[in-house]
């Protein structure tokens, strides 16, 4: 269980502080002197809201939608560039579908299917990731209307998905080895992996993701990773260079 707490970066921060850690239940240090008895920060800025390993010298984890490698990626976006959008079966002029990201994390490939055009729900069920991704939506909304079309829930996928109408299509992307990410995100899925811990309930998902969703299921793996449960095979799948997109219609 990781040591968590809460850190504004300045005084003027301290009351939004206190309100954050009462949300989130968690901590609240206001002197240097206090850091190492945690393994993590939260750490609360004037810019954004970011997740700090306390003994790495790396630089905080936020969500951004508007950094430079995300700007390149929407300039270039389409339905046909897009391997996750054509996993879907996304189309244009269709009958707008009910999407779900039941794994939220922090929410680049919804918020590229919202670039496209699509209504998204995202379902996150740590606090402090939802926190993290809330954060970077917030600071999208002064500069795009892209986040007017996502919809975030702090909740468990497996109960939200059972309680709710069924949706269209549903999109699982459970966590990912190391080994087969880059440097920085493998710092990413480290921390990711401290806060939220292991999917150990990924094939419980799958399951209750196929009983619900009317059209199809898409789940995100490495290339060469095994399918999510051993047995259920999908339908088809994208293959890319790193990534592929396993496929279920249901």
């Amino acid at each position: 269980m990781m040591n968590i707490a809460i850190y504004p970066t300045t005084l003027s921060l301290k009351t939004s502080a206190y309100t954050l850690a009462h949300q989130l239940h968690l901590p609240i240090i206001l002197k240097e002197d206090e850091i190492n008895a945690y393994d993590y920060l939260l750490l609360l800025t004037p810019d954004y809201l970011g997740l700090q390993k306390v003994d790495s010298q790396a630089k905080p984890i936020y969500v951004d939608f508007l950094s430079e490698k995300m700007r390149y990626r929407l300039k270039h976006l389409s339905l046909k560039n897009e391997a996750l959008a054509r996993a879907l079966g996304l189309k244009k002029k269709a009958v707008a579908p009910r999407i779900v990201d039941a794994t939220g994390g922090f929410g680049r490939d919804s918020f590229i299917l919202a670039s496209l055009g699509f209504d998204i729900i995202i379902l996150e069920r740590s606090p402090i990731i939802h926190a993290l991704l809330l954060d970077g939506l917030n600071r999208a909304a002064s500069f795009t209307q892209t986040t007017q079309r996502i919809q975030v829930y702090q909740q468990d996928a497996l109960l939200w998905l059972n309680q709710t109408p069924r949706p269209d299509m549903i999109y699982l992307d459970p966590m990912f080895p190391l080994k087969k990410k880059s440097a920085l995100n493998q710092q990413e899925m480290r921390c990711l992996q401290d806060i939220i811990g292991e999917d150990i309930d990924q094939t419980d998902l799958l399951q209750q993701a196929l009983a619900c969703a009317i059209s199809r299921v898409v789940v995100k793996r490495p290339r060469t990773a095994d399918y999510i449960a051993s047995t259920k095979t999908p339908s088809y799948s994208l293959i890319g260079n790193s990534n592929r997109f396993d496929v279920y219609i249901t």
